[in-house]
């Protein structure tokens, strides 16, 4: 039986992060929750530590992510913020959806020092950031 007085959330959701380059490159899919923006904050501060000693980009793809509650909005404000003081200075988001586009342009407009800039395929967004010499 399970004690009422605890409560434990599952992740819903995915994603994955790598460095190509000094690019960290992320694919989210299905929908976040708190656990999932969480567990992707942690992994995400700690793969770009190892890009901040210089000029470095973000290629986020969104083209399989579902939204997610609304701690994402709070999560990527704080990501973003972080990530300018670290050195982040171009960010390449691949979605379809205007929706998507309105959320992360939400999360940026605190930092609008950083470029960002939207594709809706893979291809152009890598080409992009390759002719700036950071993806790889």
């Amino acid at each position: 039986m399970r004690d009422p007085k605890r409560f434990v959330m599952q992740q819903h959701g995915s994603f994955t992060i790598e460095i190509k380059g000094r690019t960290l490159e992320i694919c989210a899919y299905a929908a976040w929750n708190e656990q999932t923006s969480m567990k992707f904050k942690s992994a995400y501060m700690e793969l770009a530590e190892k890009l901040c000693d210089k000029p470095w980009a973000c290629l986020i793809n969104l083209l399989e992510w579902e939204l997610g509650t609304g701690e994402i909005l709070q999560v990527g404000k704080e990501l973003n913020a972080w990530s300018y003081e670290k050195h982040q200075r171009y960010s390449a988001i691949v979605c379809e959806s205007s929706l998507h586009r309105q959320l992360i342009e939400k999360i940026q407009e605190p930092t609008k020092s950083i470029e960002h800039q939207y594709f809706t395929e893979m291809t152009p967004a890598q080409s992009w950031l390759a002719s700036l010499a950071l993806y790889a």
